[in-house]
């Protein structure tokens, strides 16, 4: 039950927001009493703070399952990575992020800075790999890129308030960093490689 509940709970969060998303629409939803429902979950946040894990560890996990399927190629790697990331928080009602910068700080200090990690984890790995294909320049700091990038998505890229003051959808502008991130890391080699997949790219954020 601990599952369902939970499972419930994060579609409800995610469609509507942490504040719209009642306990008692919850337990509706499951058909089941709230008392049923506190029984597994004393609080709210306790509520979130679970569905929280859920989604990060489920989100961590497919994301090295899109790793080992593009081991080879450091390029697709990082385009399927950055596809898939951008697809599921896509999916995401806009104010739950508004939420969580304001109004749910136990909830902000967990679920930020575990993106932040995610995304600097596979920055990393995937700088290392392109630097050993020879696609990825050498003189790369990889110790600030993940760091700086993880920022630079989080803060900027997917926030709908820039998108408004730049006048472009947030699926461009997310693409357009993408392909501006690549092009910076490359070599000659990689860039050239590059070039084959610049186009698929944007086409994949296209609406």
């Amino acid at each position: 039950m601990r599952d369902t509940i939970i499972e419930t709970a994060q579609r409800l969060f995610l469609q509507q927001g942490l504040r719209t998303t009642t306990m008692d629409q919850i337990a509706e939803s499951l058909g089941i009493s709230k008392k049923t429902l506190y029984e597994y979950f004393d609080s709210k946040d306790t509520l979130i703070a679970a569905c929280a894990d859920s989604f990060l560890t489920r989100m961590e996990r497919e994301l090295e399952t899109l790793r080992s399927q593009h081991s080879e190629n450091v390029l697709l790697s990082m385009t399927a990575t950055a596809s898939y990331a951008y697809q599921v928080l896509a999916s995401i009602n806009p104010i739950l992020f508004k939420e969580l910068r304001r109004l749910l700080p136990p909830a902000r200090a967990q679920v930020i800075p575990r993106i932040q990690k995610l995304i600097t984890h596979h920055l990393s790995r995937s700088l290392e790999e392109g630097i050993r294909q020879g696609i990825f320049r050498p003189d790369l700091p990889v110790d600030l890129l993940p760091l700086w990038v993880s920022y630079a998505i989080l803060h900027i890229v997917l926030n709908s308030d820039f998108a408004q003051q730049v006048n472009r959808p947030v699926a461009e502008i997310y693409a357009e960093t993408l392909l501006l991130l690549l092009h910076s890391f490359c070599s000659e080699k990689g860039r050239n490689l590059l070039e084959t997949y610049r186009h698929s790219i944007r086409k994949a954020y296209a609406k």
